[in-house]
């Protein structure tokens, strides 16, 4: 696959991404329950709030590596997309009638966001020094 295929490829991925975490975030929290039940025998039955704050935190950081690895000359306009997409996520949590966006909620994606942003950043950077 030509190195352009490849990077609208990946920027499709990383745009379809938000989209799936925005539905997640703002769908019935039924759903999140759902999703959780099915997943709870694979992850030795943590209670929610564990498996939550393990989801928001995965779930940004591969957001944040999607959209590094899509737009890697833009890396302050990434932070700032990712930062912005965890805290306008929690504040439209709090529009839904049975969902909340909490300070901890949007700091765990703030950090999960950042983690995979700098994850992409520094692999980058190794691979040029032996390139």
């Amino acid at each position: 696959m030509p190195k352009r295929d490849f990077s609208h490829l990946i920027q499709l991925v990383a745009w379809v991404s938000i989209v799936v975490i925005a539905y997640a975030t703002l769908t019935r929290v039924g759903f999140v329950y759902s999703i959780y039940l099915k997943l709870a025998p694979y992850l030795m039955h943590i209670g929610m709030s564990k498996y939550a704050a393990a989801e928001h935190f995965v779930a940004f950081a591969i957001f944040g590596a999607l959209f590094s690895v899509a737009y890697p000359n833009h890396v302050v306009t990434v932070f700032c997309f990712v930062f912005g997409m965890a805290i306008a996520l929690e504040l439209a949590q709090t529009l839904t009638p049975d969902r909340h966006g909490t300070v901890i909620d949007a700091l765990q994606k703030i950090s999960g966001g950042a983690f995979g942003i700098l994850v992409v950043t520094f692999a980058r950077k190794l691979f040029e020094e032996k390139a």
